[in-house]
């Protein structure tokens, strides 16, 4: 004779709240694990010292530099600024881009190749906390890279006698988080290398080719195509006894021409809308808006024919709303280069 006992499970509405928050919770702390073994293990790497060495060696030649080269009291009210907004920013918006990219093109592929990714996967862990634990290990390399350069930058500044405000500090805390977002939106370009290429070495070359695409090909095409929108610069009506006058003295009559300006804002207008697709250009504009740049591209050619300032006193919650673009567009990228390489993660071979 059997006995057939049946068990009814009653779960509220409040206990399936808890269950499933629990298993969030679960699921980002295995992530945070792998993410703490990643970055534990990669901070012993030379790759992890030349990323550090780096930081550090631009951000004391930014200081030494800018220093030795003084500030435009026309043109800026502090060095910060000019350190910020002048070509000096160039050179820190490259270093977050290639390191980024080249930092994600390896995080996936690598680990297939050695091997250790197939274990990892064996063990009771999801592909998405895999993927997340990858990523935060990367993050935690830029944070640690960025909260270097610019603990370095203040402090080489007091040491070689270049003062700090409290504006200066303030913009350098509110400038960090996007310096940081902006190096994982690479990270996640390079994520995305390294789940469509299985070899290390050809993701490393095609994350270079994207940061030289992004950093100075774009650029160059941006311009052609500006130069053809906008055409030949105009000629200004110049006077007749003009034959005593410098070189300095006659360019200063071109730039100064109301033509000449409306033609260079329309150049420089119309290669700004090809950079929208750069996250370069995005993250430029919100440092210098940031940083107290005058808005409008007009204003600063007009700033800089007449020896005035480029930058203006604007409150935080203004310069924020002129950047809401730029952030949402950084945001768009982000998202799209990250469900790409989720997608992608959850379905590949991972030996």
């Amino acid at each position: 004779m059997t006995i057939k006992v049946e068990y009814t499970i009653i779960i509220n509405s409040n206990t399936f709240k808890q269950i499933k928050h629990y298993s969030k919770k679960v699921m980002v702390m295995k992530a945070l694990n792998i993410a703490l073994k990643d970055f534990e293990v990669s901070i012993k790497t030379k790759r992890f010292q030349i990323i550090i060495a780096l930081f550090a060696l631009l951000s004391l030649g930014m200081v030494y530099y800018s220093k030795r080269l003084g500030v435009s009291q026309e043109l800026y009210k502090t060095p910060f600024q000019m350190l910020f907004l002048s070509s000096f920013s160039n050179s820190f918006n490259y270093i977050i881009t290639l390191l980024a990219i080249i930092l994600g093109s390896t995080l996936i592929n690598s680990e297939i190749e050695k091997g250790t990714l197939r274990v990892l996967a064996s063990k009771p862990l999801y592909r998405d906390q895999i993927l997340l634990g990858k990523f935060l290990g990367g993050a935690m390399i830029l944070t640690v890279a960025l909260t270097l350069f610019y603990l370095l930058t203040l402090a080489s500044s007091l040491l070689l006698g270049i003062p700090i405000t409290a504006e200066d500090l303030e913009k350098l805390v509110i400038t960090f988080p996007f310096s940081l977002f902006y190096g994982l939106v690479f990270l996640n370009l390079g994520l995305l290398i390294s789940t469509f290429i299985k070899k290390p070495k050809n993701a490393l070359i095609l994350g270079v080719f994207l940061f030289m695409f992004f950093s100075f090909i774009l650029p160059i095409i941006a311009g052609i195509i500006g130069f053809a929108v906008a055409g030949l610069p105009p000629i200004p009506n110049i006077p007749e006894n003009t034959t005593d006058l410098t070189e300095e003295q006659l360019q200063e009559f071109f730039i100064k021409d109301p033509a000449y300006q409306e033609w260079l804002t329309k150049l420089t207008q119309t290669s700004e809308k090809v950079l929208m697709i750069s996250p370069n250009y995005h993250y430029q504009e919100i440092l210098r808006i940031l940083f107290g740049a005058k808005p409008q591209i007009s204003e600063i050619v007009s700033a800089f024919v007449y020896n005035q300032n480029v930058v203006e006193d604007r409150p935080l919650k203004e310069s924020l709303s002129l950047i809401w673009q730029n952030i949402t567009t950084l945001i768009v990228m982000f998202l799209l280069s990250f469900i790409l390489t989720y997608t992608k993660f959850m379905k590949m071979s991972l030996r």
